[in-house]
């Protein structure tokens, strides 16, 4: 008899035309944290939907502490202690935290629901992860950490003894994501088995026992953590040797592009000054909820800044919709590209040109075969791959949906660009392949502001950073003087210059 407390084994999953699973082998401890990696396609969250019950497998078995299971549906894999957390939160905002956790298993009597012990029983759940959240409060007044600890809540209270965890650390700020791990670590002990799934490797290094890195639907290794480095892990998802991972860039700059006076906006930031040169990726970063995205915003005309001054190429311009923000060639890939960046029902071809139709109209009417051959430029020049440019964005891989993004603005001929966390979510390939296409467009004279929290990103990709905090900019580095602990120190200062 095994150990496990979860096995699989040759699961298979076809697709027409494509093989997503090829006789996949995973098992998990309890007590364990076993890590999941692999570049976006890799089939990890196809795996996991089989073993949530999502999706059906064609071919392999499951067992549950050695006995074979089979089941159709996430109810029934619930049944058997199986729960997952997934990236995008299956939350009810208007409703409380209590009625999020018991959802569809409220306690009653004789049809009423009795609130509570409802409350009493989500206490009971909150409890086991040391946290004092409150369970009458509604879910749209929680901060995405404490959102995910009520997802975590939901699967302790249906008794859940496997744990799959996708993304947890996304949205996350440094201070909340030692927590999520404290709370990790808690329900570890507790002889849990959790599957950790994350593109942010370091992470795997602070909390992980094993990991298994897949490529192409195939498991490729499965390796105690402390037997592969950074570099290992790396090599066996991409199948080669990724040097380079942050291009070199020889640009030299040009003209003032940008400039932003004194911008503010109540509640959100306030005296926010910088500029951007012509070819120059410029960093903004700080810790989340600094006002980095709100500043974005207002450059673009999503939010309306309340006094300052923007000039493109010397002159002021007066930005107040994003409409006026493309007309004067400013573009914004958005933090979220799924809700703000694309459309997901609609098709790549539609997708490119939603912000710039012109060269794709016959009179006052669009004209099918110019849109698919402004799409198939876009498609070809930016290796995006896709079957055609008919399929659906939602279909795509993360580190392919935000090249379809970044097309859509090169299509508007965009002077700026601004990048808000282009990589989040995005496997370590497609990380390098966008910051080649990013040194690509600054090249051809395009400024750009980069958002990230990942340091080694901002320091690795950026001419200059502005750090952010409480609203405020309070410090300027340049590359060459630039490290973690300087903007650290910025990003945690009392006072902004």
């Amino acid at each position: 008899m095994s150990e496990y407390i979860l096995e699989m084994r040759d699961i298979t999953k076809r697709y027409p035309g494509v093989t997503a699973l090829d006789q996949v082998n995973f098992n998990l401890n309890p007590g364990e944290v076993h890590c999941l990696v692999g570049e976006n396609g890799a089939g990890k969250s196809t795996l996991m939907k089989v073993l949530a019950g999502a999706i059906a497998k064609d071919e392999g078995h499951i067992y549950i502490n050695d006995s074979e299971v089979n089941y159709s549906s996430p109810q029934q894999a619930s049944r058997l202690g199986i729960s997952m957390i997934h990236q995008e939160f299956n939350l009810a905002p208007q409703l409380s935290v209590a009625e999020n956790i018991f959802m569809g298993r409220a306690p009653t009597r004789r049809g009423i629901v009795q609130w509570k012990q409802l409350h009493q029983d989500a206490k009971k759940s909150l409890a086991m992860l040391d946290t004092d959240l409150d369970s009458h409060r509604m879910v749209s007044t929680l901060s995405v950490a404490e959102q995910q600890v009520v997802e975590i809540a939901k699967a302790l209270s249906v008794n859940a003894r496997i744990l799959v965890m996708d993304e947890p650390s996304a949205t996350l700020s440094d201070h909340e994501l030692t927590a999520l791990f404290a709370i990790v670590k808690k329900l570890v002990k507790q002889g849990m088995g959790i599957i950790y799934i994350s593109h942010r490797l370091e992470e795997i290094f602070k909390i992980g026992h094993r990991v298994t890195i897949m490529r192409d639907g195939t498991q490729v290794n499965t390796n105690e953590v402390s037997a592969l480095d950074r570099n290992d892990i790396i090599r066996m998802m991409v199948g080669r040797e990724l040097k380079n991972e942050f291009p070199p860039r020889e640009i030299e700059l040009g003209e003032e592009r940008l400039c932003i006076k004194n911008l503010s906006r109540k509640k959100s930031f306030t005296d926010i000054s910088f500029s951007l040169r012509a070819g120059e990726i410029v960093g903004l970063t700080g810790l989340v909820g600094s006002g980095r995205t709100e500043v974005a915003r207002a450059i673009f005309g999503a939010d309306p800044a309340h006094s300052g001054t923007i000039l493109l190429d010397g002159a002021p311009v007066r930005i107040r919709t994003p409409k006026r923000a493309i007309a004067h060639g400013i573009g914004l890939l958005t933090e979220d590209r799924k809700a703000q960046g694309l459309v997901l029902g609609m098709s790549v071809c539609h997708n490119i040109l939603m912000a710039d139709m012109k060269d794709a109209l016959f009179g006052p009417f669009l004209n099918p075969a110019r849109e698919k051959k402004i799409a198939q430029k876009y498609v070809q020049d930016l290796q995006i791959k896709t079957p055609g440019v008919d399929q659906m964005a939602q279909n795509l891989s993360g580190g392919t949906q935000q090249k379809v993004v970044l097309a859509k603005w090169l299509l508007t001929q965009s002077k700026v660009l601004i990048f808000d966390e282009p990589t989040r979510g995005v496997d370590v390939g497609a990380k390098v392949e966008i910051y080649r296409l990013m040194n690509a467009v600054a090249a051809n004279g395009v400024a750009i502001l980069m958002i990230t929290s990942e340091l080694p990103e901002a320091l690795g990709m950026c001419d200059r950073l502005l750090v952010m905090r409480e609203g405020r900019i309070t410090g300027e580095l340049d590359h060459n003087e630039a490290d973690q602990e300087k903007i650290m120190h910025l990003a945690t200062l009392d006072t902004a210059i």
